[in-house]
C-alpha cells in the first residue's frame, strides 16, 4: 500500500502558479497580498526574491503571504514548488511607485517672503517621513524641520538652497530650490477706502497684514476715532470702527534683531463711499441712491486747464457777476472746476459716466419731487441722501451781457448747473439746473462749447 502512494506522488503535477503581478502600487506600508496557487496536498511552496532590494515576506511558505517592499523599487518574485527532484517555479513582478516630493510657494516674493519664508510641501503619505535641509547658505535655520510646513529664517542678502527630503526605508527622494533673501519688510495690505457693510450694522473688516516666517507682529491705530483691533498680534485680525471714518494703522514686525513697519488706511462706508482718481490722486465722496452711485462732490480734475476747464473767477479777460474767485484749495475742492461739455465728456474717469437727464429727473422724484427734493439733495439741507449739490454758478464765454464781450462768471451761490450726457443736434446740451431761492429743479440747454458748468459723474451699482 505504501508503494502505491509513492507511485501516485511521483506523478504529481507541481503547478507553480504565482498569481498575477502587481504594478505601480502605492499604499500604506508599501505592501501587497500575494495570490499564488497552493501546491498539491502535502507539498510546500516557497517565495523567493529574484530581483529587488529590501523586500520581505511575512511568511515565505504562504501562497497568500504579504510582501513588503520599498517605494521606487521593482521586484521579481518567484513561487517555487519541488518534490523528489522535481522542481517548478514561476515569477511575477511587483513594483511600487517612487516617492514624489512636491514643493509649494517656492517662488521668492521679496515683498512678502523677505529674509524668511514659509516652507510647504505635500505632506508625507503611506508611512513616509519628511525633513527640510539647508543645502547651502550661511546663517540660516529651519524651525519645525521634520514637518511638511516649516519656517526658514535667514540673513538679509544671502543666497540659500533648501531641500525637502521624503524618506521611506532606504529610499530618499528630494526636491530643491534656491533663492536670494531681501531685508525684512512689513506688509500691512492695500488701502481700502470703501469698506461696505449693511446700513446700521456695526462696522467690521478683516485686516490683511502679512507675518513673515518666524517673526512677531503687532497692530496699532495711529489715526481715527472709535476704532479697535480685536487681536493686535494677528495679521488677519478684525478692525472694528465707525461709519464714514478713516483709520490709519501701523503693522510692525520683528525678526531676530530686525524690525520693519508698514501702514494701511481703511475707511468704513456709511453715508459715503470714497473713490480715488488714479490720474491725480484726488478723492471724491459718493453715495448710493436708487440704483446709482452719485459723486457727492463737484469734479475737480485739471482737464486742459484754462482752455476747457476753469476755476470760478480764474480766467483772463473775465468778469465776476456774483460770488468770488476761487483762490484757496478748500474752495476749489468744494466747488470744483467748471467744464465745457466736451471736456466733461472726455474727462470722464473709467467706470463712471455723465448722468442722463432722466437720471436727474428720477433723483428728484425719488426724494418727493420739486417741493421736497431740495432738502435731501442740496448741500445744507436736512436730508440724508449725501449727494450735496452746491451752487457753483457758471461761466459764459464771450458773454454778450458784458459791454466788452468778456468771459463772464455769474450766479455763484444762486444757481447750480450740471451737465448731462444728452447732446442735442444743434450743439446744445441738456443741463440740470436749480435755484437757491426756490425748490425749482429744471432743465436748460446751454451751448456745449461756450459754457462752463459743474460736473457730477454717476455709475451703476455693482
Amino acid at each position: 500500500m505504501l508503494g502505491s502512494c509513492d507511485n501516485e506522488n511521483d506523478n504529481l503535477e507541481l503547478h507553480s502558479d504565482p498569481g498575477t503581478s502587481f504594478l505601480d502600487v502605492e499604499n500604506d506600508g508599501y505592501m501587497v497580498t500575494l495570490a499564488a496557487q497552493a501546491p498539491p496536498e502535502g507539498l510546500v511552496g516557497t517565495w523567493q526574491i529574484y530581483m529587488g532590494e529590501n523586500g520581505t515576506f511575512e511568511d515565505v511558505n504562504n501562497p497568500q503571504s504579504i510582501f513588503y517592499g520599498e517605494p521606487g523599487e521593482t521586484y521579481n518574485l518567484g513561487w517555487e514548488v519541488s518534490y523528489k527532484g522535481k522542481y517548478e517555479s514561476s515569477a511575477i513582478t511587483v513594483s511600487f511607485k517612487p516617492l514624489q516630493p512636491v514643493l509649494h510657494n517656492v517662488s521668492m516674493d521679496t515683498l512678502h517672503n523677505n529674509m524668511s519664508i514659509y516652507l510647504e510641501a505635500d505632506a508625507p503619505t503611506f508611512g513616509a517621513s519628511g525633513e527640510w535641509e539647508i543645502v547651502s547658505g550661511s546663517g540660516g535655520r529651519i524651525e519645525n524641520a521634520q514637518n511638511y510646513e516649516a519656517q526658514f529664517i535667514g540673513k538679509a542678502d544671502e543666497t540659500y538652497s533648501i531641500k525637502w527630503n521624503l524618506i521611506y526605508g532606504s529610499k530618499v527622494e528630494s526636491a530643491e530650490f534656491s533663492f536670494l533673501t531681501d531685508e525684512l519688510q512689513a506688509h500691512a495690505g492695500e488701502d481700502r477706502l470703501d469698506v461696505k457693510t449693511a446700513n446700521g450694522e456695526d462696522k467690521y473688516c478683516l485686516l490683511d497684514g502679512f507675518l513673515p516666517a518666524g517673526a512677531t507682529g503687532e497692530w496699532e491705530i495711529i489715526e481715527g476715532v472709535g476704532g479697535f483691533v480685536h487681536s493686535i498680534d494677528n495679521p488677519n485680525s478684525i478692525l472694528e470702527g465707525l461709519g464714514d471714518s478713516t483709520y490709519t494703522l501701523i503693522w510692525k514686525v520683528e525678526l531676530d534683531q530686525y524690525q520693519s513697519v508698514d501702514t494701511v488706511d481703511i475707511r468704513f462706508r456709511d453715508k459715503w463711499g470714497v473713490w480715488t482718481d488714479s490720474r491725480d490722486g484726488q478723492t471724491y465722496r459718493y453715495t448710493e441712491v436708487n440704483g446709482l452711485e452719485w459723486m457727492s462732490e463737484n469734479f475737480n480734475y485739471a482737464y486742459e486747464p484754462g482752455y476747457s476747464s476753469w476755476y470760478y473767477g480764474q480766467m483772463e479777460r473775465s468778469v465776476i457777476g456774483s460770488g468770488h474767485a476761487l483762490e484757496t484749495e478748500e474752495d476749489r475742492k468744494h466747488y470744483g472746476r467748471l467744464y465745457n461739455w466736451y471736456a466733461a465728456y472726455e474727462a470722464t474717469p473709467e467706470g463712471w459716466r455723465l448722468p442722463k437727464e432722466e437720471d436727474f429727473q428720477a433723483l428728484v422724484m425719488y426724494y418727493g419731487g420739486n417741493i421736497y427734493a431740495g432738502e435731501d439733495i442740496i448741500a445744507g439741507g436736512s436730508g440724508e441722501s449725501g449727494i450735496d449739490f452746491n451752487f457753483g454758478g457758471y461761466l459764459e464765454l464771450y458773454s454778450f451781457t458784458d459791454p466788452a464781450i468778456r468771459n463772464s462768471f455769474d450766479h455763484m451761490e444762486n444757481f447750480g448747473l450740471y451737465w448731462t450726457r444728452d447732446y442735442l443736434s444743434n450743439t446744445r446740451v441738456t443741463a440740470f439746473s436749480f435755484s437757491s431761492n426756490a425748490n425749482d429743479f429744471g432743465i436748460s440747454y446751454p451751448y456745449a462749447e461756450w459754457y462752463g458748468l459743474s460736473v457730477r459723474y454717476v455709475r451703476d451699482v455693482e
